[in-house]
């Protein structure tokens, strides 16, 4: 089973993760949302305290997830977010378990397939890896996961971040860049979200831009959108305030929404 955290009460709000960290970048959203909502935040497989999978793959991270909450007996939908590879592995479990989930957060992510390009670099840095291991890769990716103010003014961030990724083992992030490399192209669910949905998109994302989130929030019909200035790919983690009105909002959408 996924090791996970848990707190409060109430509606489930699941909260997966992105790459390459853990359940440990959600600990202040956890904070702010027990009083509303039971909270739960596992480390996907392979990183933080979770075993690796067998086979990695996306469709398979999220039945892990579904595996959760039939564990810990959430059997009603559950509010689902997810950053980054979190938004794919949303994305998988909508497809899987579409009556399981009753609203959407889609967090810096993207529906798209991998590109070509993108492809080779998920293998090169497989490859970086393997052979020089995680601390030169965790300086590298650094610069796509945060955004130029972050980097220049909240060293306190970079380094909770750089932390998190060197906690991990090398081959559950090695797993996760072929799960990555290897994931359907889910733009084709857009159209047919008819839950509540937010999409969130850091205006300084140097990885996916916020233009491409307004392209995937414009085809979820109905859905919210919310840019966070001066924040890059990991918007939580480097403009909480900014990030938790736009989940306060959209909580509060749906507790006042007679049909969600």
């Amino acid at each position: 089973m996924l090791a996970y955290e848990m707190r409060g009460r109430g509606t489930p709000l699941l909260l997966i993760h992105a790459f390459p960290l853990s359940r440990l970048m959600w600990k202040e959203q956890m904070g702010a949302l027990k009083p509303r909502a039971k909270v739960i935040a596992p480390d996907l497989p392979g990183f933080g305290e979770s075993p690796g999978l067998a086979q990695p793959s996306l469709p398979q991270m999220a039945r892990e997830v579904a595996a959760l909450l039939d564990e810990l007996k959430v059997r009603e939908p559950v509010l689902l977010c997810g950053l980054s590879m979190g938004g794919y592995v949303a994305f998988e479990f909508l497809r899987q378990f579409p009556d399981r989930v009753r609203a959407l957060g889609l967090f810096s992510t993207r529906a798209a397939s991998e590109t070509p390009e993108g492809r080779h670099g998920r293998f090169k840095a497989i490859q970086k890896i393997k052979e020089e291991g995680l601390a030169a890769f965790a300086q590298r990716i650094l610069p796509h996961l945060l955004g130029r103010t972050t980097l220049e003014s909240q060293p306190a961030t970079v380094g909770e971040v750089t932390r998190m990724i060197l906690a991990n083992r090398p081959e559950g992030v090695t797993d996760a860049l072929q799960a990555m490399a290897d994931r359907r192209d889910s733009t084709d669910l857009l159209s047919g979200i008819h839950c509540p949905a937010l999409v969130v998109a850091g205006e300084e994302d140097p990885f996916i831009p916020p233009l491409e989130a307004q392209g995937m929030q414009a085809k979820i019909t109905g859905s919210d959108l919310a840019l966070i200035p001066r924040a890059g790919h990991l918007v939580n983690l480097e403009q909480p305030a900014a990030f938790q009105e736009a989940l306060d909002r959209f909580l509060y959408k749906l507790q006042h929404c007679n049909i969600c």
